[in-house]
């Protein structure tokens, strides 16, 4: 598939709730505006970040279709993650986000499969793909959250010629040299998109020029300057911004880093809302104590360039 390969910051943006956990799709133009604002080139829609294995797909499939027209309407690429435990479900999530407007799609392996064998991913997302072969496909390495150790470039060699629309990876792997072999295949064939926030410096290091990070929800101000710095040359400016995200990030993980970075959102004039059980929700005393920790490393200040 001829496809153009994605460049700059996209966000793996949560999805909104109300207080009692329903949609809050009113919000998504919210998010929209704000991710625009912080220069986000893109947005990566149900993952991980979004919790997208906490909403059924009647759910989903409402979130993909107000993120085709808000993504459109703001200039803003639009991956739907499509990734479910069941393969005739996430086929029709599929369908659901190409009908919305997706510019691209991305899953990884089902939760908890344990898949280690290139040829059974590719034999799981076959039939996933199969009516929606016009549409850019990333798969989602991330062996943490699924449990898939599968050599992503032994996949990317054997898929190429198996998964009609497959131009890449959304790599959540902190593997460096599983990432340089992945860059290199047929003269730089796949677009790699760089998933570890707090290693982005690395990323760029091996030829990434795209990445998909949750961080980038309120903290790419931040990373801009990482990669300007970067491009200039100036190599000890873009450590110090990498340094600094690898301190903020240390910090929310502290306090359990999804609820924690979802909350945070408020912070910046976007309230998506808790998220969704099982992730627990902060006590007022441990946000108070987040949001101290983060005054001690001038965090709000420095992200909003004051």
């Amino acid at each position: 598939m001829n496809h153009k390969k994605l460049k700059g910051l996209i966000a793996a943006v949560h999805t909104p709730v109300n207080e009692d956990y329903s949609l809050n799709l009113d919000c998504v133009q919210t998010q929209a505006n704000h991710l625009v604002k912080c220069g986000v080139a893109g947005v990566y829609v149900s993952g991980t970040t979004g919790e997208g294995q906490s909403f059924i797909p009647e759910e989903r499939t409402k979130l993909f279709q107000a993120w085709g027209n808000t993504a459109k309407a703001n200039h803003l690429t639009f991956i739907a993650h499509i990734g479910h435990r069941e393969q005739a479900e996430a086929s029709n999530l599929a369908l659901a986000a190409k009908d919305a407007g997706a510019h691209g799609l991305s899953a990884m392996s089902p939760p908890n499969s344990n898949m280690n064998e290139a040829w059974a991913l590719i034999e799981w997302l076959k039939p996933i793909l199969a009516e929606v072969s016009n549409l850019p496909f990333y798969y989602y390495d991330s062996p943490t959250i699924s449990g898939a150790e599968i050599d992503m470039a032994e996949f990317l060699e054997i898929a190429d010629h198996e998964l009609t629309s497959l131009v890449g990876l959304k790599f959540n792997n902190p593997d460096l040299a599983m990432l340089k072999k992945c860059l290199t295949i047929q003269d730089g064939k796949f677009d790699i998109l760089f998933g570890v926030d707090e290693m982005l410096i690395s990323g760029l290091d091996q030829g990434c020029r795209g990445a998909v990070g949750s961080t980038y929800n309120f903290a790419a101000p931040i990373y801009h300057k990482l990669i300007k710095a970067y491009e200039s040359g100036d190599r000890n400016q873009a450590e110090k911004w990498q340094d600094f995200s690898i301190q903020f990030i240390d910090i929310i993980a502290k306090y359990d880093f999804l609820p924690t970075a979802k909350i945070l959102m408020k912070r910046f004039g976007v309230d998506c809302g808790p998220a969704r059980p099982p992730h627990r929700q902060l006590s007022q005393d441990e946000l108070e104590s987040l949001y101290n920790e983060l005054d001690q490393i001038n965090f709000f200040e420095t992200i909003n360039g004051q």
